[in-house]
């Protein structure tokens, strides 16, 4: 009963703001874990992975195997930057040159679309052109039609007009 009593104490215990020892605890317990989620994310976003570079295993001071490996190391790591230099070159480039063919690709279907316009206009106007052309073309057989029926009433006219003369 007497351990009981202490335990209630502990729990109603509070410190200088009025928050009892209970209230603490699950506060710092809550910022513990928000800053090890911090942590973690900082941990994820570190991407750069450092080699540290250790003298021969046969000798604990650099040998001449050591620094020319050091120095291909180097070489290579120089390689290394220079394709991921190239590489994003590479991509910058393909993306302009992607932007590029899509847009000419939309600036062509879209002149294929004007060009398909246009001939269905240039066909329509063509149909309304034949049309004046075969009406002229009537028009010059019917009027070649009634000059050879004018010229032929025309030389009746005369034979009468003639044979009028000799009846008298």
């Amino acid at each position: 009963m007497k351990s009981e009593k202490v335990a209630q104490k502990d729990e109603i215990v509070q410190n200088e703001e009025g928050k009892s020892v209970a209230e603490e605890i699950v506060e710092t317990e809550k910022m513990q874990e928000a800053e090890r989620v911090v942590e973690v994310e900082k941990i994820i976003e570190v991407e750069k992975i450092v080699e540290v570079i250790k003298p021969c295993s046969k000798c604990f001071e650099p040998c001449k195997e050591c620094v020319a490996k050091d120095e291909k190391l180097a070489e290579y790591e120089k390689m290394k930057e220079q394709l991921l230099f190239n590489l994003n070159y590479v991509k910058e480039s393909y993306d302009v040159l992607n932007k590029t063919v899509t847009g000419l690709q939309k600036t062509n279907s879209e002149r294929g679309q004007a060009l398909t316009m246009m001939n269905a206009v240039m066909m329509t106007k063509q149909k309304a052109i034949n049309f004046y052309i075969e009406e002229s073309a009537k028009w010059k057989q019917e009027l070649e039609t009634e000059k050879i029926e004018n010229e032929g009433i025309r030389r009746l006219l005369q034979s009468y007009s003639s044979s009028d003369y000799l009846n008298d």
